[in-house]
């Protein structure tokens, strides 16, 4: 298996497994983390 066919799940808390990725790993995370935020917003927004 090369490194194009892994697949992650990334949460927004993160994981020391991300770091060994390096930047890919890190750039992940934060859209995640953004992503998640985005969500946060839109539900704070309804109510």
């Amino acid at each position: 298996m090369n490194k194009k066919d892994r697949h992650f799940i990334i949460n927004k808390e993160g994981s020391l497994g991300l770091l060994a990725l390096g930047d890919i790993g890190l750039r992940s995370w934060r859209k995640v983390k953004q992503n998640d935020k985005i969500k946060k917003n839109l539900l704070d927004e309804e109510e």
